[in-house]
């Protein structure tokens, strides 16, 4: 009976032996799994990325490949010229619209405190 008790207690310490080695093993590699999964994540939101640019791109050498198709009509040579070059025919006079840039924040602040003012 003495052997049968003395059996158990070294079954129930290599089960702590086990459990323990293991829990090392986990800490272990713990970092690693981190690292992994972190690099997991940024490469797939870098892929995402990627991915809209390269949709982005398609749609520019779709449109780039249609007007060098369209090359040899004169119709889209000059509205080209006349976009992308700001040429103009003789005689006629060349019209520019300039866009405002955004006010600055303290020109605002200034405008806003004046309508107080009055």
């Amino acid at each position: 009976m003495e052997w049968q008790e003395q059996s158990k207690k070294g079954k129930k310490k290599n089960k702590n032996l086990f459990l323990l080695v293991f829990i090392l093993f986990i800490l272990y590699l713990s970092p690693s799994i981190y690292y992994g999964v972190k690099d997991y994540i940024e490469y797939s939101r870098e892929l995402e990325e990627l991915t809209k640019r390269e949709e982005a791109l398609q749609k520019d050498v779709k449109a780039l490949r249609e007007i060098a198709y369209h090359m040899d009509d004169p119709y889209i040579i000059e509205k080209l010229a006349r976009e992308k070059l700001f040429m103009v025919r003789p005689g006629e006079e060349p019209l520019l619209i300039i866009e405002e840039k955004e006010e600055n924040k303290d020109t605002l602040v200034k405008k806003i405190i004046d309508l107080f003012k009055k």
